[in-house]
C-alpha cells in the first residue's frame, strides 16, 4: 500500500499539469473572494422597509433585483425627483408589495417613455411602470391628480389593482395637504404597521453583503471544482497508464488486491485534495476574512470536503473508461454541467421542478447552501457538509472497486 501511494504521488508531482491545476486554481479563487459584487441581489433575501432601489440608467433590467422575495417588482421613471415625488413612491414601498426601482428620469418625456415601454415589455419582467411626470408637484398643487402620474400595467398580477389603489390614496392625501413635512407628521399618528415576509418563510435571510458574499463564493467553489476534478484526473492517469502497460496485472500477482490497490489511488486524491486546500489556504492569508465571510479554517473545511467529492469522482471516471482523452472530456463535463445545475453561478429559485431535482444532485448545491447556514452562524452545515461527503465517497469507493474488478474479468 505504501510503496503505490509513493509511485502515485511521485508520477503525480513528475506532470506539469498537474502542478498548473494545484497552483492556479486556488490562487484565482482567493482572487475572486478579494473582489466586491456591486450591487448583488441574487441571493440577498433581506430588504430594508423603506428602501427605493436606485437603477443606473433607463436601459438597466429590474428583472436582476428579483431576489425571490415574492414583491410586485415597479420600475418608476421618476421625471420629478421632487421632495413630494419621493414621498409619494417611499409610500408604495411602505405597503409592503411592491418592490420599487427608479430611474431619474429627468429630461424623459411621455413618448420617451412609453418607447421605452415597448422593449420593457419584452426584455424585463415587471408587474408595472409607474411614469412620474417632470410637472408632479404643479399638479399635486393645482389638485390634477390625472396628469401628475401614469400607470402603465404590464401582467395580470392582482396586485396591479392594489398598486393604483394605493397610488390613488397616497395622491388624494397629497392634494389635501402637498407639504411633505405635513404629510410625514400626519403618518407617524397612523398605527405602527410591521411587514412580514412570509414568502419562502422556510428560506435563510440574507443581507446584501452576505449574498454579495455567496455569489462570489459560488464562483470559487467552480474554479476549485475544476482544480479538483482535473487534480483528480492526472490519479486517474496513472491508473489508465498501469492498466495499460500490465502494471496492474503484475502488482495482482504479489498477492495486492483490487481493493487494495483502488484504496492507494484514493487516498492519493485525498492527499491530493489536502494539498490543494493547504494552497488555497496560504493564499488566503493575503485578504481579510471579512472579504470571507467566515474563517479560514471553515472555508478550508469546505474545500477539503468538495476536493474529496470530486477528486474521487474524476478517478472513479478513469477506471471505468480505461482511456485519457474520454476520461478529460468526462471530467469536463461534470465540471461545467455540475456547476451550472447546482446555482454556482446564478440561483435556481425560478426554474421548474426537474431542474431543482436535478440541481439535489450536485454536491456543490449543498456546499453552497451549507456556506449560506455558516454565514447565518447556523452549525448544522457541519453535518450536512458531512453527510454529503460520505454519501459520495461510499458511492465512489463502491464504484470504483466494483468497476476494477469488471476490468480485471473482461481481461
Amino acid at each position: 500500500m505504501k510503496i503505490l501511494l509513493k509511485t502515485t504521488l511521485k508520477l503525480l508531482f513528475r506532470n506539469l499539469g498537474f502542478w498548473f491545476f494545484l497552483i492556479v486554481t486556488p490562487t484565482l479563487s482567493v482572487l475572486m473572494l478579494n473582489i466586491k459584487v456591486a450591487d448583488n441581489t441574487y441571493y440577498s433575501t433581506a430588504y430594508e422597509k423603506d428602501a427605493i432601489v436606485e437603477l443606473e440608467d433607463a436601459e438597466t433590467k429590474v428583472a436582476y433585483y428579483n431576489n425571490g422575495s415574492g414583491m410586485m417588482i415597479v420600475k418608476v421613471y421618476d421625471a420629478s425627483g421632487s421632495e413630494l415625488s419621493e414621498y409619494f413612491l417611499n409610500r408604495l414601498v411602505e405597503n409592503g408589495m411592491f418592490k420599487v426601482c427608479r430611474v431619474k428620469a429627468q429630461g424623459m418625456d411621455q413618448n420617451g417613455i412609453e418607447e421605452r415601454l415597448k422593449k420593457d415589455g419584452y426584455d424585463d419582467r415587471m408587474g408595472a411602470v409607474i411614469y412620474v411626470k417632470s410637472a408632479f408637484d404643479e399638479e399635486i398643487r393645482n389638485g390634477n391628480s390625472r396628469n401628475a402620474f401614469t400607470i402603465y400595467l404590464l401582467s395580470d398580477d392582482e396586485r396591479c389593482s392594489v398598486l393604483e389603489s394605493e397610488a390613488q390614496i397616497t395622491v388624494r392625501k397629497m392634494i389635501n395637504n402637498p407639504r411633505v413635512e405635513a404629510l410625514k407628521e400626519a403618518d407617524g399618528l397612523n398605527p405602527e404597521k410591521e411587514v412580514i415576509n412570509i414568502y419562502g418563510s422556510g428560506e435563510r435571510s440574507l443581507t446584501k453583503e452576505q449574498g454579495s458574499q455567496k455569489t462570489v463564493m459560488g464562483y470559487v467553489f467552480a474554479f476549485l471544482t475544476l482544480g479538483f476534478v482535473f487534480c483528480g484526473v492526472f490519479v486517474a492517469h496513472t491508473v489508465i497508464q498501469e492498466q495499460k502497460e500490465q502494471v496492474f496485472t503484475r502488482i495482482k500477482l504479489t498477492n495486492a488486491g483490487s481493493v487494495t490497490y483502488f484504496i492507494s489511488k484514493f487516498l492519493s486524491a485525498v492527499i491530493v485534495s489536502g494539498l490543494l486546500t493547504s494552497v488555497l489556504g496560504i493564499m488566503s492569508l493575503t485578504i481579510s476574512e471579512d472579504n470571507i465571510g467566515m474563517s479560514r479554517g471553515k472555508l478550508m473545511l469546505l474545500t477539503f470536503m468538495l476536493g474529496l467529492i470530486f477528486c474521487s469522482i474524476s478517478l472513479l471516471l478513469g477506471i471505468l473508461l480505461q482511456d485519457v482523452m474520454s476520461s478529460n472530456v468526462a471530467a469536463f463535463t461534470i465540471w461545467s454541467m455540475s456547476s451550472l445545475l447546482s446555482g454556482l453561478y446564478f440561483p435556481l429559485n425560478g426554474t421548474s421542478t426537474f431542474i431543482k431535482v436535478i440541481s439535489s444532485i450536485m454536491p456543490q448545491k449543498w456546499f453552497l447552501d451549507s456556506t449560506e447556514m455558516i454565514f447565518v452562524g447556523d452549525n448544522l452545515a457541519y453535518v450536512v457538509v458531512l453527510c454529503i461527503t460520505i454519501a459520495y465517497m461510499t458511492m465512489v469507493v463502491s464504484l470504483g472497486s466494483l468497476g476494477l474488478k469488471l476490468k480485471k474479468a473482461e481481461a
